[in-house]
C-alpha cells in the first residue's frame, strides 16, 4: 500500500509551494460559492424578506416579490458577464497574478456596498454586480493559472480546486445563513454579508507567495523567470532547463505555424472545435440545474412545505462538498470524459426522479412523503453533480483552449456559462412558482442531451501536456481516439519530460536526447 502511494502522482509531483498557490488562487472559486449561498439563504431570512420585501396576505408573513428576487439573481449574472469581457484584457495585459489583485479590489467595493445598503434594495443590488464582476474575473483567471502552473499529470486534481472551493463557499454560506436564521436585527444578514470580505484579505496577505503563471511567462518571452517558477514550483528541478527549452521551441513553432491573437480566431480553422468544446461544457453545466439549486433551493423547499428549509439547504450543499474531496483523484484516474457522462446519466435521474415525485400534488400542498424524497433526490443530485460537472466543466475549459488563446477561450467558456444562467436566474422565479415542482423536469431534459454531446464532442484529454493537447487538436484527432492516440511532436516530449520520474536513474541519456531533439526540430528564427 504504501509503495502504491509513493508512486501517485499526486504523491510524486505535488509539494507545498504547489498546495500553496492552490489553496490561495482559488480563494475566488470560494467567493463565488459564498455568494451564491448567502444569496440563496438570504432570501428566506425573515429579517432580509422584512426589510426588502412586502406582506404577503397568501403567506401570512412578510416575503420577497418574485420581480426582486429575478432582478436580484439575474443582475448577479449580469455581474459575472462584466467580469468575463475584462478577463482577457486583465490576465493578458497586467498577467495572472496581478489580476488577483483587481478581483480583490471589485470584491471589496461591492461587499462594501452591499453591507451599507440599510434600506435600498437597489444599492444591495449594485453591490452584488460589482461583487460578481470579480467572481467573472476569477472565473477566467483562476482556472488559467491552476493549469498553467500543475504538473500535466495532476492537472485534473488541481483544477478541481475551483469546483472544490466553489462548493466550500456554498456550504460555508448555508451554515452562517442557518445559525442566524433566529437573529431578528439587522445583523442576521450584515454578518452573511462581511464574511465575503476573507476572500480579498485572503488574496492581499498571500499574495507575495504567488508566483507568476510560468507559461505566460514563456508566452511572454520572459524565460529566465519562467525557469525560476517552474524550479520553485518542480519536484525535479533538474529537468526545468529541458522543459524550458521545449516550452519555448512549443511557443515559436504555434506563433510560426499556427499563429492566433484575436477572438475571431477562436472560431477559425481547429480553433472552432476547442472553442465549442469549452463553450459547450459551461452551458451544460447551468442548463442542467446548477444554478436552480444554488440560488432557489430554500425558496424550493418551502414550496414543498419543509419546516426548516434552511437546514435542508445545510444538508444539501454540506454532502456536495464532502463529495468534492474524490475529484482530487477521479478526474486524473477515470477521466473526464467519463466523469461527465456518468454525472449526467446521474443528474438526469434524480432531476426527472423529483419531477415525477412532485407530480402527484400542488405548491404549496405536497405530502411529507413527495417533500422528503424530494429532497433526498436533490442531495443525491447535489452529490453526483459534485464529483462530474462541478470540477469537469472548468477541467475542460481550461485544457482545450491553445496557449495563444487560452485567456480568450476562458472568456468564451465562461460568458457562454453565464449568459445560460442569466434567464434561468430571472425566469425562474415565475416558472417555479407556476409548475412547482415539474420545473425539475426542464433541467433533467438538458442532462439527457448532456450524455449525448459528451459521447460524440468530449474528447479525453488526462495525462496530456497542454502542448500535447495543441498538436492533436492540430491534427484534427477524432473525439474517441483521443485517449490512444500517440504524439510525436513537441507536446509528446514534455509530456515525457513532465512523466520521467526516473531521470536521475537514467543519467544524462534522456537529457541529451530532449536536447538534441529541441535542437533538430527548432523552427527557423525569423
Amino acid at each position: 500500500m504504501l509503495e502504491r502511494i509513493k508512486n501517485d502522482p499526486l504523491y510524486q509531483d505535488l509539494n507545498w509551494r504547489l498546495a500553496l498557490i492552490g489553496i490561495v488562487s482559488s480563494l475566488g472559486a470560494m467567493g463565488f460559492g459564498f455568494d451564491n449561498g448567502w444569496w440563496a439563504g438570504a432570501l428566506g431570512l425573515s429579517e432580509f424578506q422584512r426589510k426588502y420585501g412586502s406582506y404577503d396576505e397568501k403567506l401570512g408573513r412578510y416575503a420577497l416579490p418574485s420581480e426582486k428576487t429575478s432582478v436580484g439573481t439575474g443582475t448577479g449574472s449580469a455581474g459575472i458577464i462584466l467580469g468575463c469581457i475584462i478577463a482577457p484584457i486583465v490576465t493578458s495585459k497586467l498577467g495572472r497574478k496581478k489580476s488577483f489583485l483587481v478581483m480583490s479590489a471589485l470584491m471589496m467595493t461591492g461587499v462594501t456596498l452591499e453591507a451599507s445598503a440599510v434600506t435600498s434594495y437597489w444599492q444591495l443590488v449594485v453591490g452584488r454586480i460589482i461583487v460578481y464582476s470579480g467572481i467573472g474575473l476569477a472565473s477566467n483567471c483562476v482556472p488559467m493559472y491552476l493549469s498553467e502552473t500543475s504538473p500535466g499529470r495532476i492537472r485534473g486534481a488541481f483544477l478541481a480546486l475551483y469546483s472544490f472551493f466553489n462548493s466550500f463557499g456554498v456550504f460555508m454560506a448555508s451554515v452562517v445563513v442557518y445559525l442566524s436564521k433566529n437573529r431578528t436585527d439587522k445583523w442576521q444578514y450584515l454578518i452573511v454579508i462581511i464574511c465575503q470580505l476573507f476572500v480579498p484579505v485572503g488574496y492581499l496577505t498571500f499574495y507575495a507567495f504567488l508566483p507568476e503563471s510560468p507559461r505566460y511567462l514563456v508566452y511572454k518571452g520572459r524565460f529566465d523567470e519562467a525557469e525560476k517558477v517552474l524550479r520553485l514550483l518542480s519536484n525535479h528541478p533538474e529537468r526545468v532547463p529541458q522543459e524550458i527549452q521545449l516550452l519555448k521551441a512549443q511557443v515559436e513553432e504555434q506563433r510560426e505555424l499556427h499563429t492566433a491573437s484575436t477572438i475571431a480566431d477562436c472560431f477559425r480553422g481547429t480553433n472552432l472545435r476547442r472553442t465549442i468544446i469549452a463553450m459547450s461544457v459551461q452551458i451544460l453545466q447551468q442548463a442542467q440545474g446548477v444554478s436552480f439549486i444554488q440560488n432557489f433551493i430554500v425558496t424550493f423547499m418551502q414550496q414543498l412545505g419543509f419546516p426548516d428549509a434552511l437546514r435542508t439547504n445545510v444538508i444539501v450543499t454540506g454532502c456536495s462538498f464532502a463529495v468534492h474531496i474524490i475529484t482530487f483523484v477521479t478526474f486524473d484516474k477515470i477521466g473526464r470524459r467519463r466523469s461527465l457522462s456518468w454525472g449526467s446519466i446521474g443528474m438526469a435521474g434524480t432531476m426527472l426522479g423529483t419531477g415525477i415525485a412532485t407530480a402527484t400534488g400542488t405548491p404549496p400542498n405536497y405530502t411529507s412523503t413527495v417533500a422528503n424524497a424530494s429532497a433526498a433526490m436533490l442531495i443525491l443530485w447535489y452529490c453526483i453533480y459534485g464529483f462530474s460537472w462541478g470540477p469537469g466543466c472548468w477541467v475542460v475549459a481550461a485544457e482545450v483552449g491553445t496557449g495563444q488563446l487560452r485567456e480568450r477561450t476562458l472568456f468564451l467558456a465562461s460568458m457562454g456559462s453565464f449568459v445560460t444562467s442569466v434567464p434561468i436566474n430571472f425566469v425562474n422565479p415565475y416558472v417555479q412558482r407556476s409548475l412547482g415542482g415539474a420545473v425539475t423536469f426542464i433541467y433533467g431534459g438538458f442532462s439527457v442531451v448532456a450524455i449525448i454531446w459528451v459521447w460524440f464532442m468530449i474528447p479525453e484529454t488526462k495525462n496530456r501536456s497542454l502542448e500535447e493537447l495543441d498538436e492533436m487538436f492540430q491534427a484534427d484527432v477524432k473525439t474517441r481516439q483521443f485517449k490512444h492516440h500517440v504524439c510525436t511532436g513537441l507536446g509528446a516530449h514534455i509530456t515525457q519530460l513532465e512523466g520521467d520520474l526516473n531521470a536521475e536513474k537514467s543519467g544524462t541519456k534522456q537529457v541529451e536526447h530532449e536536447e538534441a531533439w529541441v535542437e533538430e526540430n527548432q523552427p527557423a528564427q525569423k
